[in-house]
């Protein structure tokens, strides 16, 4: 089965939204809900130790059954190390997919990292394949981090459709 670490990365990044096109003879198009580009949001605190500064996926939007290319760069304050977790909430419409807690540095691995994350710049760049299986439908992915200490790390919230 499946890390859960690794369900909420493929979940955040096959994200997008709805997004209005610039009207054309007066009327508002809006672009089918299939072609849209990926959206995440920073939810985090200006207290937060990690900060984001870009989330890309290619391709974009992402496509079932093929090879997704995260790419994460942000800055960490601190370092994040054994006892850090992340509180990971996926819906699809009104269906509870996945509310639980995982533990990151037992994790981490599944993204080609290891415990500690020293702080400074953290550049995170890895290709997941997506599993042609994954049901149509719009997606909610909430997943909120905490430090070892109890400090806040990191909010990254999305929402897409498949």
């Amino acid at each position: 089965m499946k890390s859960f670490l690794y369900l909420a990365l493929t979940a955040l990044v096959i994200s997008s939204n709805t997004v209005s096109t610039a009207p054309n003879d007066g009327l508002n198009i809006q672009q089918p809900l299939l072609f849209q580009p990926a959206v995440i949001k920073d939810c985090g605190l200006p207290s937060d130790i990690f900060h984001l500064e870009s989330f890309t996926v290619s391709p974009d939007p992402p496509q079932r059954g093929e090879d997704l290319t995260v790419d994460v760069k942000g800055t960490l304050d601190e370092a994040i190390d054994k006892g850090a977790f992340a509180e990971v909430r996926v819906r699809l419409g009104l269906i509870k997919l996945v509310d639980t807690k995982i533990d990151l540095c037992d994790e981490i691995h599944n993204i080609d990292r290891e415990c500690p994350v020293e702080e400074g710049p953290l550049h995170i760049n890895h290709t997941v394949k997506l599993p042609r299986e994954i049901p149509p439908g719009r997606y909610q992915v909430n997943v909120d981090v905490t430090n070892f200490d109890g400090k806040h790390t990191a909010c990254i919230a999305a929402e897409f459709r498949i």
